[in-house]
C-alpha cells in the first residue's frame, strides 16, 4: 500500500467537498469552494501515480478549472460515458463535456486550461442546495439529492427531461446511490430515514429508520453506497449501542443485523469499490468472491473493509485535520481517493495481493444477470401488447390524398443528446420587424442555437452568456412590413402570421402565409380598463401593481414569460431549453402580476382579473377570478394561489381538478399607512406577511385570526433577539419563521436604542417562549426543536426559574407525572415524539452539574416509562 497526499490538489485553501475519478482513470475531478464562487477542477491523474511525472514541469497537473457555479459545489460525479455532473449550493446541476478543442480557458473565467470543458446543460428544478449526485449504471439517468427534501431523476439523453421527482423525506436529503443493476435507488436524509425506491414505478420499496433513531446532531453529507454484487447497501451515520456505525442493509428482505463499527465519530461517506474481487484461499480450489468498501468519518480517519473479513483491512487515523467528505475508487479498483473539509485530498494505492483480483467485467455482468435478471436499460424497442393493433391503419383525411403523410400539429420536442449532434432547426437566420401605424417598431426575434460543440444549454429558459464565432457571412437586409392598424393575434399558434425565407437572392424577403382566421380589428386597445372599486367599503392601503414590459417566472421544468405590448399580454410557456413554446396565448389586457409553481400559473391583468392555467397542459382549471380590489401581490406555491388586494383583502385558493377557497380574510388592519409588503409567502396553506414597518404576521386558519410573530419596532423584542443571538452564537435553522423574521431587523435599522431592562432574564424567557409558540403555529418542527433547546439552555443558566423548567419537562414526560393531564396530553408534537424530545432535553440538562438532581429524577421516570416491566 502506498499513500500520497499531493499538496497541489487544492482549492486555494478552501474546502473540497467532493472527489471522483474518471472512468478511464486518467483524470479526476474535485468540487468545492473557490473564493467567491463554487469551483470544479479537473486534474491529471498521471502526476499522482508517478513521482517522476509529478516533478516534470512539462506535464500539466490541472487540466481545467471551472468557476461557473454561483456558490459552493457539493458534489461532482462522472458518468460512464465521460460526462461530468456538478451540483451546488446555488441549486444548480451543471453537465460538462470535453470539447474538441484544447487550451484556452473555461467559458466564464477560471485559470488557463489545458482542456476545454463545456457546460452542455444546466438543471434548475431543485428549490435548495444540491448535496449529492449519482449516475445510473446502465441508463442515461442522473439522480440528485437536495436540501429541499426531494430526489429528482433526470434523463441525460434528453435534458432537461425529468424521469421522476421522489418526495417522502421530511428532512434534507444528503445521499443518493443506485444498485448496480438499476432496479433500486436509495436515498438517506436528515430525517433519520433511508428510503429505497423501485425504478420501475418509483414507488417506495423500503423505509429504514431503526438504525438512525439514536443519531444525534448531523453531518454535512450522508453518502451511502451499494455493493457491486448488489447484495448490500451500506449507509452513513447510523448508531449501535451508542456508538457510530455504517449500517449494512441486505437486499434480501432489507434486514439490518450487521454494521461496520470502530469509528469514533459519525460516518459521513461510504464508497464501494466498483469491482467484485476474488482471492484464492489456502486449501480451496475455487477462489472466494467478496467486495471492498471505504468508509470516511468525522473523526478524520478512513477505513477500508473487505466483506470476507471481520476486521478492517486498514484504518488510517489523523488522515486530515477535518472531516472526511467524499471518497472514490479508480476503475481498476486499486486506487482510492478521498477529500476533506480541510481542503486537501489523499490517494491510496493498493496491490492485487492486498485487495484481490478484480472479476472480469463480462463475468460480473453474467453474475448480475444470474442473480437479478437483465439490468434495466432506459429506452429500447416498444412492445406491442395488443397484436391486433398491427392490422389497424389510421384513416387518411377526407380532403387529403392517402399517399401524402399528414403533418403533425405539434412538433416533437427538441432534445440534447450526449452522443449525437442535434440537427439545427431551420430557417434560423430571419427576424420579423413590424412597424405599426403609431410609428412604433415591434421585433420578433427567432431562436439562433449556438454551434453544437460549444452549446451551453441551460435549463429553465435562460440561455446564459452566448459564445460567438466569427465566420464569413453574406450581407442581408430585412424588408420592413408596414401596417396601418393593429391586428389582434389569434390565440392558436398554428394561425399566427409567420415568415419564410427566400434564399435565392441576397435579401431576405418576408412572406405572409394565408390565414384561415379573419382579422379582428381593435380600435380601443389604447384605452386602459377602469377597475370599479367601491371606495365606501375600503380604501387603497397597499400600492396596486402596474404593468411592466415583461414578466418571467420559473415553474418547475417550465419557464413562463409574459410580454405586454399594444395593450395585450402574450403568455408563453417553454419546457426546459426548447426554443419554441410548449403553448402560448394572448390575453386582452396588460399583465400586472405573474406567479407560477409546478402545478399552477396565476396571471393578474390590469382589469383586476386573475387567470389561472396548468403549466404543462395550458388549460384553465377555473374561469378568471375577480378579486375585490386591484392586485397588490400574487403568490403561488404548489397548487395554492394567494392574492392580496390593495384594499388589504387576502384570498387563498386551491387550484386543481376541484377549485376551492382555503382562506378569505383581510389584512387591512395590519397594513399601517405608508407601509408596503416586505414579503408574502404561503406555508401549510396559511398566509405569512411581513411589512416594511418591521412587523410579521401569519394567519391561523383554526384560530381564524392573524398572529403577530415578529416585531422589530418592539424594543424588548429587539433587545431579546439580539441578546439570544449574541450569547448562544447559533442561528436558527432555515424555516418559515426565520424567513419571515430575517428582514425585520434590517428594515427597522439601528435607529432604536437598546433599552436597559431591569429584569432581563424574564424578558428573554418571554421572547424564547414566543419563538417556540410561533414555530408550533407555523408547523415548523425543525425550528420548534431549536427554540425548545434554546429555552431550556437559557433556563439552566438562571436562578429562580426551576419551575418554568419543570413545566417543560412535565409536558414532555406525560401522564406519569401528577401535573400532566391524561385526557389532554398528546404524546407527539409536530410529528416528533415527546419522549424523544425529553431525552434530548435531558442530555442538555445533564451537562450542568448543578442540575444533576433534576436530571436523575426525570431520567429515571423516562426509563420506567420505556421499560415498564423493570
Amino acid at each position: 500500500m502506498k499513500l500520497v497526499k499531493p499538496n497541489w490538489v487544492t482549492h486555494d485553501g478552501y474546502p473540497i467537498f467532493s472527489i471522483d475519478i474518471h472512468p478511464d482513470g486518467k483524470r479526476f475531478a474535485t468540487g468545492g469552494q473557490g473564493g467567491d464562487s463554487g469551483r470544479v477542477v479537473i486534474w491529471n491523474m498521471e502526476p499522482v501515480v508517478d513521482e517522476t511525472v509529478e516533478l516534470d514541469t512539462n506535464v500539466p497537473k490541472m487540466l481545467c478549472q471551472l468557476d461557473n457555479h454561483l456558490a459552493c459545489v457539493n458534489c461532482v460525479r462522472w458518468s460512464n460515458s465521460g460526462l461530468l455532473a456538478s451540483g451546488g449550493v446555488d441549486k444548480l446541476i451543471m453537465i460538462w463535456r470535453l470539447s474538441g478543442g484544447s487550451g484556452g480557458s473555461s467559458i466564464f473565467g477560471g485559470k488557463a486550461s489545458v482542456e476545454t470543458w463545456r457546460c452542455i446543460a444546466t438543471l434548475r428544478s431543485h428549490e435548495a442546495d444540491v448535496l449529492d449526485l449519482a449516475w445510473a449504471p446502465h441508463s442515461p439517468w442522473l439522480a440528485s439529492a437536495s436540501v429541499d427534501n426531494s430526489v429528482i431523476v433526470w434523463d441525460a439523453s434528453k435534458f432537461p427531461a425529468v424521469v421522476a421527482v421522489l418526495k417522502g423525506h421530511t428532512g434534507f436529503v444528503k445521499g443518493i446511490t443506485w444498485d448496480p443493476v438499476g432496479k433500486y435507488l436509495a436515498s438517506q436524509s436528515d430525517d433519520k430515514t433511508l428510503r429505497v425506491w423501485r425504478t420501475t414505478d418509483w414507488t417506495e420499496a423500503a423505509l429504514i429508520s431503526e438504525p438512525f433513531d439514536e443519531c444525534g446532531g448531523t453531518t454535512h453529507v450522508l453518502r451511502l453506497s451499494w455493493s457491486p454484487d448488489g447484495q448490500y447497501l451500506v449507509s452513513a451515520h447510523a448508531m449501535n449501542g451508542g456508538g457510530p456505525t455504517a449500517q449494512i442493509i441486505e437486499r434480501d428482505g432489507w434486514t439490518q443485523d450487521k454494521d461496520f463499527v470502530g469509528h469514533r465519530k459519525a460516518v459521513t461517506c461510504v464508497r464501494f469499490n466498483g469491482n467484485i474481487l476474488q482471492k484464492k484461499q489456502p486449501g480451496s480450489s475455487k477462489p472466494q468472491q467478496y467486495c471492498c468498501v471505504a468508509i470516511g468519518s468525522r473523526d478524520r480517519s478512513l477505513s477500508v473493509w473487505l466483506t470476507s473479513l471481520k476486521r478492517p483491512l486498514v484504518v488510517i487515523h489523523e488522515l486530515f485535520t477535518h472531516s472526511v467528505l467524499d471518497a472514490s475508487w479508480s476503475p481498476c479498483g486499486l486506487r482510492l481517493a478521498a477529500c476533506s473539509w480541510d481542503g486537501t485530498a489523499v490517494f491510496i494505492e493498493f496491490t492485487q495481493q492486498e485487495l484481490g483480483q478484480p472479476l472480469d467485467p463480462a463475468e460480473q455482468s453474467s453474475l448480475h444477470e444470474r442473480l437479478y435478471g437483465k439490468p434495466l436499460v432506459q429506452g429500447g424497442c416498444m412492445v406491442m401488447e395488443a397484436p391486433e393493433l398491427l392490422n389497424l391503419k389510421p384513416p387518411a383525411p377526407a380532403n387529403q390524398p392517402s399517399q401524402v403523410p399528414s403533418t403533425p400539429s405539434v412538433p416533437p420536442p427538441t432534445t440534447v443528446h450526449t452522443t449525437t449532434v442535434t440537427p439545427v432547426k431551420g430557417p434560423i437566420n430571419k427576424q420579423i420587424e413590424t412597424r405599426t401605424s403609431d410609428g412604433k417598431r415591434r421585433i420578433t426575434p427567432m431562436f439562433i442555437p449556438p454551434p453544437a460543440d460549444t452549446a451551453d444549454t441551460t435549463i429553465g429558459g435562460s440561455l446564459g452568456t452566448p459564445t460567438f464565432i466569427s465566420k464569413v457571412q453574406t450581407k442581408s437586409s430585412i424588408v420592413i412590413e408596414k401596417r396601418n392598424d393593429v391586428v389582434a393575434p389569434n390565440v392558436t399558434s398554428s394561425s399566427v402570421k409567420s415568415a419564410t425565407v427566400d434564399t435565392s437572392g441576397s435579401t431576405l424577403t418576408l412572406k405572409r402565409r394565408e390565414q384561415s382566421t379573419p382579422r379582428t380589428h381593435h380600435s380601443s386597445f389604447a384605452k386602459k380598463p377602469r377597475f370599479m372599486f367601491d371606495k365606501s367599503t375600503g380604501q387603497m392601503l397597499l400600492p396596486p401593481l402596474k404593468p411592466s414590459s415583461s414578466l418571467s417566472q420559473q415553474a418547475g421544468h417550465y419557464a413562463v414569460t409574459v410580454t405586454n405590448s399594444q395593450g395585450l399580454a402574450h403568455l408563453q410557456v417553454f419546457r426546459g431549453t426548447d426554443s419554441e413554446p410548449t403553448w402560448d396565448l394572448y390575453l386582452g389586457y396588460s399583465a400586472v402580476a405573474l406567479a407560477a409553481s409546478p402545478a399552477v400559473i396565476a396571471l393578474g391583468l390590469e382589469d383586476g382579473s386573475l387567470h389561472t392555467f396548468h403549466p404543462a397542459k395550458g388549460c384553465r382549471p377555473a374561469p378568471p377570478l375577480a378579486p375585490p380590489a386591484p392586485l397588490a401581490k400574487v403568490h403561488a406555491v404548489g397548487n395554492a394561489v394567494m392574492i392580496i388586494s390593495s384594499c388589504g383583502a387576502v384570498r387563498v385558493w386551491e387550484i386543481g381538478n376541484t377549485c376551492r377557497m382555503i382562506v378569505s380574510t383581510s389584512a387591512a388592519h395590519l397594513a399601517a399607512p405608508g407601509t408596503s409588503l416586505l414579503s408574502c409567502t404561503l406555508y401549510n396553506g396559511m398566509p405569512h406577511l411581513a411589512f416594511t414597518n418591521a412587523r410579521a404576521y401569519m394567519y391561523h386558519k383554526d384560530m381564524g385570526t392573524w398572529l403577530l410573530i415578529g416585531d422589530s419596532q418592539d424594543p424588548v423584542w429587539r433587545w431579546s433577539s439580539f441578546n439570544v443571538l449574541s450569547t448562544s452564537g447559533s442561528r436558527a435553522p432555515r424555516g418559515p419563521l426565520s424567513s419571515l423574521q430575517e428582514g425585520l431587523l434590517k428594515t427597522a435599522g439601528n435607529t432604536l436604542p437598546n433599552p436597559r431592562l431591569p429584569h432581563s432574564a424574564p424578558s428573554v424567557v418571554s421572547y424564547l417562549e414566543q419563538q417556540l409558540l410561533a414555530s408550533k403555529a407555523l408547523g415548523s418542527a425543525q425550528e420548534y426543536v431549536h427554540w425548545l433547546m434554546a429555552l431550556v439552555s437559557f433556563l439552566l443558566t438562571q436562578d429562580g426559574l426551576e419551575r418554568r423548567l419543570r413545566l417543560i419537562l412535565d409536558d414532555l414526560l406525560g401522564p406519569s407525572h401528577t401535573s400532566a393531564s391524561k385526557s389532554v396530553w398528546d404524546p407527539a408534537i409536530l410529528g416528533i415524539k415527546k419522549h424523544k424530545l425529553l431525552g434530548d432535553v435531558l442530555a442538555v440538562v445533564g451537562g450542568h452539574l448543578r442540575w444533576q438532581r433534576l436530571y436523575l429524577e426525570y431520567s429515571e421516570q423516562l426509563a420506567t416509562l420505556k421499560n415498564p416491566t423493570n
